[in-house]
């Protein structure tokens, strides 16, 4: 099944392209690029929020990985060595903010100020769903976003976050769980699509 936003090159295909560039062709980076753009874009704004903070993100990602390239080796998929990139990105960039927001509130002597990320899952999902993935910390959101809206695999998580697939598979269990129950607590939970957090074969 093709994923949200994945492009249309063949696997064999992509990874001469990434080949040529770690042979010094930059101009082969293009098409890789051209490929992931889309799908990475969509993920950067489920995290952090901000259609343009988004765009940003995606331009350093394929920054990191291009001057990384050279160190990419086929024993892992291309996919999932480009998502650990971004996932960790995404992150660092969420943490920074997070810090940022607490200590503006500090000066200013707010007691709470809604985030951009919580703006814009408060608009883009159901009330129920979006304050479920509000109250994960980045790290679980992170993992449910790439699991249930971009179709990771137990084995591609595994690679993108450094767990064996069975860690993943319990912590994504623990994490279904805790938006389960979050979204019990409000109304309207049927417009939450129960078959997004079951468990996959």
């Amino acid at each position: 099944m093709k994923r949200e936003g994945e492009g249309t090159i063949d696997a064999a295909v992509l990874e001469e392209y990434v080949h040529q560039v770690q042979d010094g062709d930059a101009e082969a980076f293009i098409p890789i690029a051209r490929e992931y753009q889309r799908q990475l874009y969509i993920y950067c704004c489920r995290l952090l929020g901000s259609e343009q903070d988004a765009e940003d993100a995606v331009q350093e990602i394929f920054l990191k990985a291009y001057q990384s390239i050279s160190g990419y080796k086929a024993t892992v998929s291309f996919n999932a060595w480009l998502y650990k990139i971004a996932y960790h990105h995404c992150l660092n960039l969420l943490h920074r903010r997070q810090l940022s927001e607490k200590l503006g509130r500090l000066l200013k002597g707010q007691i709470f100020a809604e985030s951009a990320e919580q703006e814009f899952l408060r608009g883009a999902f159901s009330e129920p769903l979006s304050r479920a993935l509000v109250s994960l910390p980045a790290e679980e959101r992170s993992l449910l976003v790439l699991y249930v809206f971009h179709d990771k695999t137990y084995a591609e998580l595994s690679e993108i976050i450094g767990k064996t697939p069975e860690a993943v598979r319990k912590k994504l269990t623990r994490i279904r769980r805790k938006v389960k129950e979050t979204m019990m607590k409000w109304k309207g939970e049927e417009q939450w699509e129960p078959s997004l957090i079951q468990s996959k074969s």
